[in-house]
């Protein structure tokens, strides 16, 4: 598996979502095993310019959804998987989508998402050389059954600095009592699409006070320089990270993280 960009806990396994095919890899993390999830023809690696870059990944109502990131019209579909099943269809968010880069005046670029009890929250991705580039965007949890998107609140985070570069939105899931913990990187980019080099990684816990981070290092204690972009959470507060090392003969890197919050 490629160019990891999201992280999903679905009972005693993991989804991993990669943003260069139409496919992810359910994952057992006792013993590593993995096994494919196909969401369209074969699945395989796709060149840049037409891959559909999924970004995004949550649960709700009984189904697992994936994100596009919405950077380009062909980045703008949404994968809906039956948990019962398995069974996945394609829909077409370009409403969506459309709606979040109104809400922005930019376009959009969503790197997470979070299902709350009465919104959809989507988080904005930013470059790693602009200040408070990152935003949340709550849309009506109903556009996930076809009702027209509205854009309920938007907000801006300036997420720190780490090397001199800003850090920026790459993955979040819901913590529960309404705190959502999000993943960032300090990726060396002018815009929030292109790739650029990592001075760094960081979780942070947003709740209604604010929200609070701080960075990832290495077993050896050193700043972790891995592009992690997707975070899934253990009951007991550990988690798992996924790396997207921004070349397609390197697989992605499942890592196992501590935290205490």
């Amino acid at each position: 598996m490629r160019a990891g960009s999201a992280l999903l806990r679905v009972g005693d396994e993991l989804l991993a979502i990669q943003d260069d095919a139409f496919a992810a890899a359910w994952i057992d993390p006792a013993t590593r095993k993995t096994r494919p999830l196909v969401l369209r023809g074969r699945g395989g690696a796709l060149e840049k310019k037409v891959k559909p870059d999924f970004e995004a990944a949550f649960q709700h109502d009984g189904r697992i959804w994936i994100l596009g990131s919405g950077s380009k019209p062909n980045r703008c579909e949404i994968a809906r998987i039956d948990l019962d099943t398995r069974e996945s269809v394609l829909l077409n968010a370009l409403p969506l989508y459309g709606a979040i880069g109104r809400a922005l005046g930019r376009t959009a670029n969503i790197e997470g998402a979070v299902a709350l009890p009465d919104r959809l929250r989507l988080f904005q991705r930013g470059p790693g050389r602009a200040a408070k580039a990152s935003f949340t965007v709550d849309v009506n949890l109903d556009v996930l059954t076809g009702a027209p998107p509205r854009v309920l609140e938007v907000s801006n985070y300036d997420l720190g600095v780490h090397g001199g570069i800003f850090m920026a939105f790459t993955d979040a899931t819901a913590l529960g009592r309404g705190h959502v913990v999000y993943l960032a990187v300090a990726e060396d980019t002018a815009d929030g699409i292109a790739d650029g080099a990592i001075h760094g990684a960081g979780i942070g816990i947003i709740g209604a006070g604010g929200a609070r981070w701080d960075v990832i290092n290495e077993v050896d204690g050193s700043v972790s320089r891995r592009k992690f972009e997707g975070i899934a959470l253990d009951a007991g507060g550990g988690g798992w990270l996924l790396t997207d090392p921004d070349d397609p003969k390197l697989p992605a890197e499942l890592c196992r993280v501590e935290m205490k919050f």
